[in-house]
């Protein structure tokens, strides 16, 4: 693959030293991605991988920057390299920029009160108790299909409102619908038709939820209403499904990514570990430097409105580009040591769950998810270890996550 260094400093180095390949799609770059990342942050801030056809941003300010100028920085093509979403459909609020993006935000914001949110905590907790049952025993356990990927849905079934006998059918769609072949940029068939089929199911609900609302989130965005320049204005139907959609797919993957990615740096990290044992009120500043160290969401995909200038680099009007949240979060410029896990790091600013207007609706809820995971992990079963060689990378273009976490419980301390 071609591609080409830009905005670095002269050095004694040959020009094939110079050559790096940062293709999202690689499943060599997934196993890690972070000695690419840091390559680009010093030699190639501003990248272009030219057989692909985008532009990369790595550095923290840079990737700051871009967040918040919307009017050069567009979100209108969708987040994510291979799907081009023109009309909204797939990503919703993701894919829009003010006033639109205004708009849609005001009413499902409705869904996300402070107090919506808190109160799902005894309900998490419930579901992260009877997971934990099911998962002790000897042999190695599967983190993953027994808890981490089970919370999530378990949660975000409850509050969409999704039937307890539809929420196994609607997992296995969005696994399928984020799974990407190596290397290629095409969306694979049975991807596509898993995101139509996830897309029909819930057209099919919200039409429920229409006639006879319920109380879940659902029920709230189909029925919200902000005033408008001709009255008061709700969400079509293809908005609802398409912001469902999206918290279906990006809630659960950094639900579960967050807490798969979380106990196997801890598991690493044993000495951390016994601290967050000990002292569990510290678990929430575990929880973000997991997502500095590790985030989930790896890049956010943009479209260039006006031609740019950027480390003497000349970027056109309408090209595409990434701005990669998890090698920003990894520049030494904003974080001494970056490379080092501490559950004590301090930090003004984090990139993890986005920033200014595109700041993730469903970070609480992440969080808590996070929070409530690992009390209920360390306190049930404190000497929990990952079976490393058996643990697999799952592979997707932006999405960081694990397809294998194997653990052995220990004993129960309870």
């Amino acid at each position: 693959m071609e591609a080409v260094r830009c905005g670095s400093e002269p050095t004694s180095r040959t020009a094939d030293e110079y050559i790096m390949e940062y293709n999202p799609f690689s499943y060599e770059l997934h196993e890690d991605p972070y000695p690419t990342y840091h390559q680009l942050r010093e030699e190639a801030p501003c990248f272009h991988n030219a057989e692909l056809d985008f532009w990369a941003l790595s550095r923290f300010q840079d990737v700051w920057d871009a967040t918040l100028n919307w009017k050069t920085f567009s979100s209108s093509p969708g987040p994510l390299l291979e799907l081009e979403d023109r009309d909204g459909e797939l990503f919703s609020i993701l894919s829009m920029d003010p006033p639109r993006h205004t708009r849609v935000r005001n009413i499902v914001s409705r869904g996300f009160t402070p107090r919506r949110i808190a109160a799902l905590e005894p309900a998490v907790r419930a579901t992260t108790e009877r997971l934990l049952d099911a998962l002790g025993g000897s042999g190695p356990r599967d983190l993953l299909g027994e808890f981490a990927t089970r919370l999530p849905m378990e949660v975000m079934s409850t509050l969409l409102g999704v039937p307890d006998k539809d929420r196994e059918g609607v997992r296995a769609w969005l696994e399928a619908f984020i799974a990407r072949d190596p290397d290629r940029v095409e969306v694979p068939v049975e991807a596509a038709e898993a995101g139509k089929a996830s897309r029909q199911y819930l057209h099919e609900l919200l039409a429920r939820r229409r006639a006879e609302p319920e109380d879940d989130l659902m029920s709230v965005i189909a029925h919200a209403e902000v005033d408008g320049e001709e009255g008061p204005e709700r969400l079509s139907d293809d908005e609802v499904v398409a912001f469902c959609t999206l918290l279906w797919n990006a809630g659960n993957e950094t639900a579960t990514t967050l807490i798969a990615s979380a106990v196997v740096l801890l598991d690493a990290h044993s000495d951390q570990r016994e601290v967050l044992t000990r002292e569990p009120e510290r678990i929430p500043g575990a929880i973000e430097e997991v997502l500095r160290f590790d985030a989930p969401i790896q890049y956010q995909g943009r479209a260039i409105t006006h031609e740019l200038v950027l480390h003497g680099e000349t970027i056109p009007r309408g090209a595409r580009i990434v701005l990669i949240t998890a090698a920003a979060e990894r520049d030494e410029r904003e974080f001494p040591e970056p490379d080092r896990f501490d559950i004590s790091r301090r930090f003004e600013r984090s990139l993890h769950f986005g920033y200014g207007h595109h700041v993730c609706l469903g970070r609480s809820l992440a969080r808590l998810q996070g929070r409530v995971a690992l009390e209920g992990l360390l306190k049930r079963y404190p000497n929990h270890s990952v079976q490393r060689d058996g643990v697999e990378r799952s592979h997707s273009s932006n999405l960081r996550g694990y397809a294998a976490v194997p653990i052995l419980t220990g004993t129960s301390a309870t």
